[in-house]
């Protein structure tokens, strides 16, 4: 590597930096102990931006909104991701955990939905939605139900402006994976 600024002024001496290198963190730990430090980070998994599932997710936020927010970021992290439209993001909940923070990242005008008569996921519908978009959201959350595939079910849906439900059937595998980020 060429020389650095910090070098040149003389603040930083090559000759003293260590050679530390890879993805080992032996040195590191070795340099903690020898100055008695034992209340450092474990390692981590690195850049979620290395996690090909995330960079997806990442990738279609930013080709779709043009000031992603801190919030937007949150909701990266958790649920099976999906483009309706490209107005349209719809993020639904694995587990209870992510069922929680998905509620909890819910803006006023967001939808969330979920299966009335059934365990099932949170799903949080963001962006300008028509009842299409809004028909095929459910059919996702019915699909991720305990709810019988072969029979319509309701799913409520809720927002700042109040409480409706609808009745639908559940959305097939083919076409589900057509619109998976």
């Amino acid at each position: 590597m060429k020389e650095t600024e910090a070098e040149k002024t003389g603040l930083v001496k090559r000759e003293q930096l260590l050679s530390v290198k890879g993805r080992t963190r032996k040195t590191q730990i070795e340099l903690a102990k020898k100055f008695g430090i034992t209340d450092y980070p474990n390692s981590a998994g690195g850049c979620l931006l290395t996690d090909p599932q995330f960079a997806k997710k990442a990738k279609d936020l930013f080709e779709h909104t043009i000031k992603p927010t801190l919030n937007d970021t949150e909701l990266l992290k958790v649920g099976r991701h999906f483009r309706l439209a490209a107005y349209a993001k719809f993020i639904v909940g694995r587990n209870k955990d992510e069922n929680g923070i998905i509620s909890s990242l819910a803006l006023p005008d967001d939808l969330l939905m979920e299966v009335k008569d059934h365990m099932g996921p949170i799903a949080l519908l963001r962006g300008s939605c028509d009842e299409n978009v809004i028909c095929l959201a459910s059919s996702i959350v019915h699909r991720y139900s305990d709810a019988p595939k072969d029979e319509e079910c309701s799913i409520t849906i809720k927002n700042n402006k109040g409480l409706r439900e609808i009745s639908v059937s559940s959305i097939d595998d083919k076409q589900l994976n057509s619109y998976r980020i």
